[in-house]
């Protein structure tokens, strides 16, 4: 986790961010696993019956040319017109895919062909057959020649007056045919990837916002159940003596450069001694220091993180930035209630107590440099630490007395 990523963080939200993540990861496998095989079916049904629109284009296209030469070459045929036969196979070379077209007569005589070398030839018998189907008047016949090229083969008689006096043959190349709806699978294979990618796309977006849906939804019901917490912990507030009269007296942008480097200092000494930057609020900064098993005391923390503070202010002092040497720190500690407070729109997570009004007082008694903390946060570095006691002065709200204590150095 970055730096920038922990400020304002809360013992919640990585949670949070992990069961939101969580989400996002389910849904969105589910999702993707739904739209490919949705496109995997639709995919191999397009395929499957582009493959039977475009073989059945070309047979109709096929057929169409069978039936117009056996319908123009009875004439021709019966007066052995062999010049207007030839003419009229030669039509068959401008059919894409066409090998052969010829006209037999009622002996299977060839009288037309488009290989002239052929003509008066008689018909060899096809080899190599692998399909034959008739549908009147056409017979459909796929053989393989030697060369090893599938030829799908279409024949019709000649009648004239119920009598046969010939025949009509085409030859289409299935290889032809073939590669077409190659070509016509590749296409659709492509147009059918980027609609999936941008489904995907889609779906993957409609998830992240469903699953962040869900997830604050959830964290909005339990906001004041699972996450309401009671803990005793110590209050670093951190401010800048005199701000407002620095602040009038600067450009913007300086006060904005020097507000960020003051800022960055105080919340990296609290997250560095394992506190949470609950609030930041002008120039204040406020740290929130937790018991834990796992650590040490968290008064202890508390302390040690003011004094890096203003051990790293007094360092810079010769810097440019004017806010260095007029920090102040207050520390109290208490019970407080952490958890999910706000709107129905919005809830955030935070911490209620008087601490942090106690934690306040302490940091206008403060003046630059200084660190003064509570009575109870004394009683446990006692030891650890000189102080100077400061006389006792009325809390706002508050008719009894109370002590305060102003942190000198750590003891030998």
């Amino acid at each position: 986790m970055k730096f920038s990523d922990r400020v304002l963080f809360h013992p919640g939200e990585n949670q949070q961010s992990s069961h939101h993540a969580s989400l996002f990861i389910k849904f969105s496998a589910i999702t993707i696993l739904l739209i490919l095989i949705v496109s995997l079916l639709l995919t191999l049904l397009f395929i499957k019956r582009g493959k039977d629109i475009l073989y059945r284009e070309r047979v109709s296209g096929g057929k169409l040319i069978v039936v117009h030469f056996a319908n123009q070459a009875i004439y021709p045929l019966l007066e052995e017109d062999t010049l207007t036969l030839n003419t009229l196979v030669k039509e068959a070379k401008q059919v894409d895919g066409c090998l052969y077209a010829m006209i037999l007569d009622s002996k299977k005589i060839i009288k037309a062909h488009t290989d002239p070398t052929k003509i008066g030839l008689p018909l060899k018998e096809f080899e190599n057959i692998e399909s034959f189907t008739k549908d009147e008047p056409i017979t459909y016949l796929t053989y393989r020649l030697p060369s090893g090229a599938n030829i799908l083969n279409l024949s019709m008689p000649i009648t004239f007056m119920n009598k046969n006096v010939g025949s009509v043959f085409l030859g289409l190349s299935m290889d032809f045919i073939n590669n077409e709806i190659k070509k016509e699978t590749f296409s659709l294979v492509q147009n059918v990837f980027f609609v999936t990618l941008f489904v995907l796309i889609m779906g993957i977006g409609t998830t992240f916002f469903l699953a962040r849906w869900l997830n604050r939804s959830k964290n909005m019901n339990k906001a004041f159940t699972t996450r309401t917490e009671r803990n005793q912990v110590a209050v670093l507030y951190v401010g800048v003596k005199g701000f407002m009269a620095y602040a009038a007296a600067k450009k913007p942008e300086e006060v904005l450069q020097d507000l960020n480097d003051y800022v960055f200092i105080a919340t990296k000494s609290i997250l560095d001694h394992g506190g949470y930057v609950a609030k930041i609020i002008g120039d204040a900064v406020i740290g929130v220091f937790r018991s834990s098993p796992l650590e040490e005391d968290y008064t202890m923390r508390a302390v040690r993180s003011a004094v890096t503070i203003q051990k790293a202010f007094e360092n810079g002092r010769g810097s440019r930035n004017q806010l260095v040497g007029n920090v102040g720190i207050g520390i109290s500690s208490g019970v407080v209630l952490s958890g999910y407070i706000g709107s129905h729109a919005e809830k955030m997570y935070n911490y209620i107590g008087e601490s942090f009004k106690a934690a306040h007082s302490l940091y206008v008694v403060a003046g630059p440099g200084e660190i003064i903390i509570s009575k109870d946060i004394y009683q446990s570095i006692e030891n650890l630490f000189s102080v100077e006691p400061i006389p006792p002065r009325e809390m706002t709200q508050k008719t009894e007395a109370w002590e305060s204590f102003r942190l000198r150095h750590r003891a030998e």
